[in-house]
């Protein structure tokens, strides 16, 4: 028995020694821009001078995730920690391409990750597609299309380009309010910014599509609410529904809930304040007293 428990604990000792090697020095192969006191910095090696097979894989990944390498390879041979590395390429240039409007165009280059100069890394250039993407929507164009590809200028040089396709901006032609909205339609598409789409309406950018401007207006749909009495109103959103032909139906949801109604209100001072002073406020509460809930009357308590 005392055998075969001697035979476990060699053999486990045995095992962690195969994963876990010294080392006596570092010794980085394959960089040219980047410095070997950087990719330390990147790798994070520890002090102690031995390594497992998890903290090899931890310093694999701390140096992709450094986005500055195509290529990485980490191991322990003849005493040495030899780090290779491919660097990525740089970007000489960045083209966007299919944009007419100058300002436009400018605006998508301010918002890129990848810039004149930057290390090329195919995960940004991906969220760069994504970035530019939602900015158009916000313009209005949802039926865009990006294409990324670069060109090899060689010594390690590239220039980078998206091809986009805008395609028709998406109109707004319905605006509907459905639940237990209270109010007529006209009343609640006075409140809101978004518009319906008129053929008459050139200037406005309001008859087209956008996300953002669709939850501004749920916020003051909101504050329209609260400010008839309705204090738990909830306005939820579809957003929009596709009905065909580059055009949306933008949906608002209302639930209303009751009305509420003032009841007392209470000023609590400290102690070394006269309530004297405050009788121009006393009298709002008087006036308030079984008056709709408001926000606008909470505003001009409060100032």
């Amino acid at each position: 028995m005392l055998k075969f428990f001697f035979h476990i604990v060699f053999s486990i000792f045995l095992a962690f020694s195969s994963y876990s090697k010294n080392y006596d020095n570092i010794v980085i192969n394959g960089n040219e821009r980047i410095s070997n006191e950087t990719i330390l910095v990147f790798s994070e090696i520890s002090k102690d001078k031995s390594l497992d097979e998890n903290s090899i894989n931890e310093i694999l990944k701390k140096l992709y995730k450094s986005g500055f390498f195509k290529d990485v390879s980490v191991e322990i041979k003849n005493n040495n920690l030899t780090i290779s590395v491919l660097e990525n390429p740089i970007i000489q240039t960045v083209f966007i391409n299919g944009i007419k409007r100058k300002k436009t165009e400018d605006s998508l280059y301010e918002i890129l990750s990848l810039k004149n100069r930057s290390s090329y890394n195919s995960v940004l250039v991906k969220k760069d597609e994504n970035t530019i993407l939602n900015y158009l929507k916000e313009m209005g164009f949802y039926f865009s299309t990006i294409t990324s590809s670069f060109q090899d200028l060689g010594d390690n040089k590239i220039d980078l380009y998206y091809e986009i396709e805008l395609g028709n901006k998406a109109k707004i032609s319905k605006i509907s309010f459905v639940g237990d909205k209270k109010f007529k339609d006209s009343t609640l598409r006075s409140v809101i910014l978004t518009e319906e789409y008129r053929f008459w309406k050139f200037i406005s950018g309001k008859k087209y599509l956008n996300e953002k401007l669709v939850n501004y207006d749920k916020r003051l749909l909101s504050n329209f609410y609260k400010n008839k009495g309705f204090y738990n109103v909830e306005i939820e959103s579809s957003f929009a529904s596709y009905l065909g032909n580059n055009e949306f139906e933008v949906i608002y949801n209302v639930a209303s809930g009751k009305k509420f109604y003032f009841n007392d209100f209470n000023l609590k001072l400290p102690i070394d304040y006269e309530l004297d002073n405050f009788n121009q406020l006393n009298k709002i509460f008087n006036d308030l007293k079984g008056e709709k809930y408001s926000l606008n009357s909470i505003d001009k308590i409060l100032k």
